[in-house]
C-alpha cells in the first residue's frame, strides 16, 4: 500500500516539477532579481573595462608625446650646436598636445563616478512572476527532453551491446524506483527547493521575496488549541481578510462550547459583521452555523460579541425532569429549552399563544412534545391535538381530551374550544381580569399543526381564538414551515406572546420577529441546518425564542423526549386521570326571548365586553321592525329604544345595570355581556 501510495506521490512531485508547482513566487522573484543583478553586473564590468582602456590609451598617447617632445628637444640642442636651431622651432616641434590631459581627467571622472555606482533592481511585478515562471517551465522541458533522449539513447547502446545487460539496467532502474516509491511512502510532503540566495543587499526589502514583511496569513481556528492570544490572532486575521470595519479585537473568553469575543467596531454597524459571517467561518474552518454575531450593548452600537462554537454546546443536555401526574400548574414558569449560556429559558404557559416555525427536520416535534409534556402534567391544564394531516402529538395523543385528524373534525373542534373561550370570558366577574384555571375549569393547550390545511372556516375560527382566548386562558400553539402571511391569513405574528423560530427559511426571520432588519440584528435560525435523516441530527432543536422575558438573539436548545418515554409518561398519566374539558353550559333553556335575543345580537358583533344601545337599537330593529323600529328617524330614537329595552329586561324578571363606556365619544349608555350572563345563572 506505501509503495502504491509513494509511487503516487512521486508522480504528484514530477507533476509539479513539471509545471514549475515547487518553485513559489519567493523562488521566482528571487531568480529575476538575480538575473537583474547579473544583466547590470555584467554590463557595469564591460563599461568599467571600456574605461579603464580609453584611459590606458590616453596615457599612452601622452607617453608618446612626452617622449616625442623629448626626442625634439635633444635634436634641438643638437641643431644649435650647428647653428640649425631656428628652422626647427619654426617647424612647430613645440611639445605635446594639452587636449590629451583633458581628455584624461575626464575619462578618469567617469570611472570614479562607475565606481560609486549602486545596483537599484527593478520590483518584480506579477506580470514579471507569469513569464519567469513560464521561461523556467520552458528551461526544464527542454532539459527533461534533452536527458530522456540521452537515456534512451545509452540504453539503446547498451541493448545494442549486450540485451541482458539492457534488462540488467533496466530491472535495476525499476528496483530503484520502487525504493523511492516506498520510502516516498512512509514520508509524504511537498517537496521545496530552497530559495535562492540573492545574490546583492537591496536597500529596501523588494516585494515577493523572503526579505519582504508579507501579512500573516489567516489560519485556522482550532490551531489556537485553548491559548486565547492566538484564537485572537486568528479572528484578527480573518476579520481583516474579509476588510470587516472592525478596529480592535479583545481577547477572547473560552467557554464549553468555544470562543466568545467582544469586537469594536471603527464604522458600521453589526449588520456589516453578520454579512461577513458565512466567509469569516470559511476562513476560521468552522461550520457555516457555528458562528453568531450580535449587539453586545444597548448602549454602545460599536460593541459586538461574536461567538465561535468548536463543539457541540448542546452535546449533553440535561434529561427531563420527572413529573408524576398532576404534581404541575400551568400557572408556573417552565422551561422550554437551555440557552447557549447554560441558562434556562421560563415561559409560563398560561393563557400564552405559541408560535412555532421550523423546516422539516428542524425539530418542531420536539418542541411541541416539550410543551405538552409539561402541559399534560399539569392539575389545571387539559391539551387539544389538532392535526388534519399526520399524528399531531403522537405518543403523547392518548393525553389529549379533543383529537382531530381531518379538517372537518379540526373546524368542530375549534368552534367548540371558542364557544368556551366566549362563555368563559362573559361569565368573568367584574372584578377579574382573566380566567383562573382550575382542576374542574381547566387552561386549554391546543396544538394546532398544518394550519394551512384548514378549510376557510377552521382558518377563521382558529384566527378568532388567537384574538379572544388569552383572557379564557384558551390558547394556541400553532406550528408551521411558512410563516409568511399567506401562510397565517390573517394570524398577524405579533398575537403571539412566544415565538419560536427553529431552522427555517430566511423570509420568516422579520416578521415573526417583528423587525425588517431582524436577521442584521442577530436573529439567525435560518443558518441552522435541519436534519437530513434520523440518523444525522444537524442542528434539528436548536431554536430562537421571544417571550415576555426573552428579546434577544440566543441561541437555544429543547432535548428531545424519546418516545418510550414519552409513551410511558402518558400512560402513566392516563391512568391517574387527566383534567377534562366539560362543554360551555348553554343558554338556559328556559331564558326569556329578550335574553336570547341580545346574547344572538352579542355574538354576531363578536362577544365584546359591552355594546352601546345606539348598536343594540340597530340590530334590535333589523330582527323585530314593528316593535324596534318604530323610532326609526327620530332624534330620540336611541333613547326610547333604552327606555323599551329596560322595560322588557325587568318584564322577563332579569336584572341587568347599564355602564357608561368611557372608551367611546360622549360615554354612551351600553349593556355589559358578562352581567347578561350574571342575570341569566
Amino acid at each position: 500500500m506505501s509503495i502504491a501510495t509513494g509511487a503516487r506521490h512521486l508522480r504528484t512531485e514530477w507533476g509539479r516539477w513539471w509545471n514549475a508547482d515547487d518553485q513559489t513566487d519567493t523562488h521566482i522573484a528571487h531568480r529575476i532579481l538575480n538575473d537583474q543583478y547579473r544583466l547590470w553586473r555584467g554590463l557595469h564590468q564591460r563599461t568599467k573595462a571600456e574605461v579603464r582602456q580609453n584611459i590606458g590609451l590616453m596615457k599612452q598617447q601622452q607617453k608618446q608625446a612626452t617622449h616625442m617632445q623629448m626626442q625634439r628637444m635633444h635634436a634641438m640642442k643638437q641643431m644649435r650646436g650647428r647653428g640649425g636651431g631656428g628652422f626647427l622651432y619654426g617647424m612647430g616641434m613645440g611639445g605635446a598636445s594639452p587636449m590629451v590631459s583633458y581628455r584624461m581627467m575626464q575619462w578618469a571622472q567617469l570611472e570614479i563616478r562607475i565606481g560609486q555606482e549602486e545596483f537599484a533592481h527593478t520590483e518584480v511585478t506579477p506580470g514579471m512572476l507569469a513569464v519567469g515562471r513560464g521561461q523556467l517551465r520552458a528551461r526544464r522541458h527542454r532539459a527533461a527532453a534533452g536527458t530522456l533522449l540521452a537515456v534512451l539513447a545509452a540504453w539503446a547502446g547498451i541493448w545494442w551491446a549486450s540485451p541482458l545487460a539492457a534488462l540488467a539496467v533496466l530491472a535495476a532502474t525499476g528496483a530503484v524506483f520502487t525504493a523511492a516509491a516506498a520510502v516516498a511512502g512512509r514520508r509524504r510532503g511537498e517537496h521545496r527547493p530552497p530559495v535562492p540566495r540573492l545574490l546583492f543587499v537591496p536597500p529596501k526589502p523588494p516585494a515577493h521575496t523572503d526579505l519582504a514583511e508579507p501579512d500573516p496569513e489567516p489560519f485556522a481556528l482550532r490551531e489556537a488549541g485553548r491559548t486565547p492570544k492566538v484564537a485572537r490572532d486568528a479572528m484578527t486575521l480573518a476579520l481583516r481578510r474579509h476588510q470587516a470595519p472592525v478596529a480592535e479585537v479583545s481577547l477572547p473568553a473560552e467557554t464549553a462550547y468555544g470562543w466568545r469575543y467582544q469586537l469594536v467596531l471603527s464604522s458600521g454597524t453589526v449588520a456589516d459583521i453578520i454579512r461577513l459571517l458565512p466567509r469569516i467561518a470559511t476562513t476560521l474552518r468552522v461550520g457555516a452555523s457555528r458562528i453568531l454575531a450580535r449587539a453586545a450593548d444597548p448602549d454602545d452600537a460599536a460593541l459586538v460579541q461574536i461567538q465561535v462554537l468548536t463543539s457541540d454546546p448542546f452535546a449533553d443536555p440535561l434529561p427531563y425532569p420527572e413529573r408524576p401526574p398532576g404534581s404541575c400548574s400551568i400557572t408556573t414558569p417552565v422551561s422550554i429549552g437551555l440557552s447557549i449560556e447554560g441558562e434556562t429559558t421560563p415561559v409560563v404557559l398560561a393563557g400564552q399563544h405559541v408560535l412555532i416555525v421550523a423546516d422539516t427536520g428542524g425539530g418542531k416535534t420536539g418542541m411541541v412534545q416539550a410543551l405538552a409534556e409539561y402541559a399534560t402534567a399539569c392539575a389545571d391544564a387539559a391539551v387539544v391535538d389538532i392535526d388534519p394531516v399526520k399524528r399531531g402529538l403522537k405518543a403523547l395523543a392518548p393525553c389529549a381530551v379533543r383529537r382531530a385528524r381531518t379538517p372537518q373534525e379540526a373546524e368542530d373542534v375549534l368552534d367548540e374550544l371558542l364557544q368556551l373561550a366566549r362563555d368563559r370570558i362573559a361569565t368573568l366577574p367584574p372584578t377579574q381580569d382573566s380566567h383562573h384555571p382550575t382542576p374542574d375549569a381547566p387552561a386549554v393547550l391546543a396544538f394546532l399543526d398544518e394550519f394551512p390545511q384548514l378549510s376557510d372556516r377552521g382558518k377563521t375560527l382558529a384566527v378568532q381564538l388567537l384574538r379572544t382566548g388569552r383572557e379564557a386562558r384558551v390558547s394556541i400553539v400553532l406550528c408551521t414551515q411558512d410563516a409568511t402571511r399567506d401562510a397565517l391569513s390573517d394570524a398577524i405574528a405579533d398575537v403571539f406572546g412566544v415565538r419560536i423560530l427553529m431552522p427555517c427559511r430566511a423570509a420568516d426571520v422579520p416578521l415573526v420577529v417583528g423587525l425588517s432588519d431582524a436577521v442584521s440584528r442577530g436573529w439567525l435560525p435560518h443558518h441552522l441546518i435541519p436534519s437530513p435523516d434520523e440518523h444525522d441530527p444537524a442542528d434539528a432543536g436548536k431554536f430562537y425564542a421571544i417571550t415576555p422575558r426573552h428579546r434577544d438573539p440566543i441561541l437555544r436548545y429543547v432535548s428531545p423526549l424519546p418516545p418510550a418515554e414519552a409513551d410511558r409518561r402518558a400512560r402513566e398519566r392516563v391512568a391517574a386521570g387527566l383534567p377534562t374539558l366539560t362543554p360551555s353550559p348553554a343558554v338556559p333553556p328556559q331564558a326569556p326571548e329578550i335574553a336570547r335575543l341580545l346574547l344572538k345580537i352579542f355574538a354576531t358583533e363578536g362577544d365584546p365586553p359591552a355594546l352601546p344601545v345606539a348598536r343594540l337599537a340597530d340590530h334590535l330593529a333589523a330582527a323585530d321592525p314593528a316593535v324596534w323600529g318604530r323610532w326609526d328617524g327620530r332624534k330620540d330614537r336611541t333613547t326610547m329604544v333604552g327606555r323599551t329595552l329596560r322595560t322588557e329586561l325587568k318584564k322577563a324578571g332579569l336584572d341587568v345595570p347599564t355602564v357608561r363606556l368611557d372608551s367611546e365619544p360622549g360615554r354612551p349608555t351600553a349593556y355589559r355581556l358578562t352581567d347578561l350572563h350574571t342575570a341569566l345563572t
